[in-house]
Order: structure tokens, then sequence, then C-alpha cells
């Protein structure tokens, strides 16, 4: 197998490991720098850092990924793979509001578990809110437009290039289609703290992927359900709105997590067994360029 044909033979997950804790340290060190010479109009505790740092990351992640692979080359033509002219995107709304009402219920009925032995992790966890109102920040419009737009655009189109598009080449090329389908999947649920719903997420994100060729719709998929997730937040913030935001509250609504799991997991489960590939199935980046490359010994 040539090596110019398939550059997920030469690019490890630990390149992409290291290359993310040495941005990220990098960046840490830069701002903290700035921040001594007193030269960052921030403080170094300002929300307003988090989501421009998270953009900084992810999106140098993913230009430090294209720069270590120019050379093998990954062409990324192949990897977005084409733009889907006749998708069916009314199902491909209700697929992601139930994939929605599952990482929703996936996370009360676990964080309800979780309450009764590290109560604390969880009353952290709940007093957490994606937007903020004009009495928590200095300039909430600013920080909830950065976090917006880094929620709604940067995070679907970095974390899709990642996790489905680098990620999930580089296991299937080593172990396969479908180890490669569960391994990033449970590494994007540990690192959203919704083990189980995101896990969920990562595998409909996956699966899509793997059905249209296009990764631009795993993409779209994210973004309008990080667009319903910042809805929802939104809402929970107003004043007359009635949030849970005390433990005793957040117990008492278990229901609310059981009702969005048995709403939601008949259909997309649905989903997921109807469009689960076989063990051979060929990987959309090579698919794209009519080649028959899958699984390979590394």
């Amino acid at each position: 197998m040539a090596g110019c044909e398939n550059p997920f033979l030469a690019l490890k997950a630990r390149q992409v490991v290291v290359m993310f804790v040495m941005i990220s340290a990098g960046l840490a060190l830069v701002f903290s720098t700035l921040g001594t010479l007193e030269l960052l109009p921030l403080r170094g505790d300002d929300p307003i850092l988090a989501p421009i740092l998270y953009s900084l990351i992810f999106v140098g992640l993913c230009g430090a990924i294209l720069l270590a692979t120019r050379r093998l080359p990954l062409r990324l033509a192949a990897l977005l793979g084409p733009v889907p002219r006749h998708l069916a995107w009314v199902q491909l709304l209700w697929l992601v509001v139930g994939v929605f009402l599952f990482s929703l219920g996936a996370f009360q009925v676990s964080y309800l578990g979780l309450s009764l032995v590290a109560p604390g992790l969880v009353e952290t966890t709940l007093s957490q809110s994606l937007l903020l109102s004009s009495d928590q920040a200095t300039a909430p419009g600013l920080y909830n437009a950065l976090m917006l737009f880094s929620v709604v655009v940067v995070a679907p189109i970095t974390e899709e290039f990642i996790f489905r598009g680098v990620l999930l080449h580089r296991w299937g090329v080593k172990w396969g289609v479908r180890p490669a389908i569960v391994l990033t999947s449970v590494l994007f649920g540990v690192l959203h703290s919704n083990l189980i719903g995101l896990f969920v997420f990562g595998v409909v994100m996956s699966l899509l992927y793997l059905s249209t060729r296009s990764l631009l719709v795993p993409m779209a998929a994210h973004a309008i359900n990080n667009a319903i997730a910042s809805g929802v937040d939104f809402l929970a913030t107003q004043p007359t709105a009635n949030a849970i935001d005390t433990l005793a509250e957040f117990q008492a609504s278990w229901w609310l997590g059981v009702l969005c799991l048995l709403v939601s997991a008949p259909w997309v489960l649905r989903y997921v067994a109807y469009h689960w590939p076989e063990p051979q199935a060929p990987l959309p980046y090579f698919s794209n360029q009519g080649l028959n490359h899958g699984r390979a010994q590394v």
C-alpha cells in the first residue's frame, strides 16, 4: 500500500495528542506572559478567555495536523468528501433532535447516579452555564457571541475533522472500521463529560460520515445539535425560567431523563442498527478517491 495513498499509516494518534498538549501549553505560556507584562487587556480569570482559547487550540490543532501531513500527503478534498446534493435534511434534523434528547437523558440519569457518590462534582457541573447573564460577566454580550461562535461554528468543524476525519481513519486503518467507531466515540464521550450520551452522539456522527462519505454532513449535524443546546441553555438562563440549579431539584427531576431516553432511544438505536457497517466497509477517505483501502497492519 503506497504511503502517498494512505497517510493514516504514518500519522499516529499519539502525534495528535502531543500536538494538542504542545499547542495548549504554548498558548497558556503566551497568555500568562502577556498578562504578567500587562499587555493583555483581560484579566487571567476573565471568562471571555475560555472561548478564545478553545478556538485557538482546536483551530491550531487542525492546522498542525494538516502541516504534519503535507508531505504524505493528506488530501483534504477526499477527507471532506462531496457536497451532499440530495440529502434528506428534514430527516437529518429529526435524527439530531433524537440524539440531543438521548444525550440529555443520558446526562440526567448518569449524573443522578453520580450525585449519590459525588454530590459536590455534580453541583459544580450544574452551576456551569454555556451563556452568561449580565450579572455574571462584565461584557456578557461579547462573551456570549464568542461562545456561540466557538460552539456552533468552531467546535463542529474542528472536532469532526479531528475525531471523525483523522482519528476514525487512523484507527480504522489500524484495527478496522467498527473498533474505530467505538474508540473514537468513547474518547469523544470522555472528553465531553457525558460518556453515554456523547458516545452515542459520536457513533451517529461516524455513521453519518460513513453513509454519506461527506464530513460536511456530521459537521452540519454537530452544528445543529450545539445550536439546540445553546438555545436550551439560553432559555434556562432567563429570569423567568425554571432552571434546575440545586442538587435536590436535579435529583427530583429524574423522570425527565428517563422520559428523554424512552422517547429518543428507539429511533436513535434503530438508526445505529440500520447503518452499522460491515467489518470490511471502506473508509470515506479512500472511497472518495476510488480506492479500496480498509484495514492495514501497522
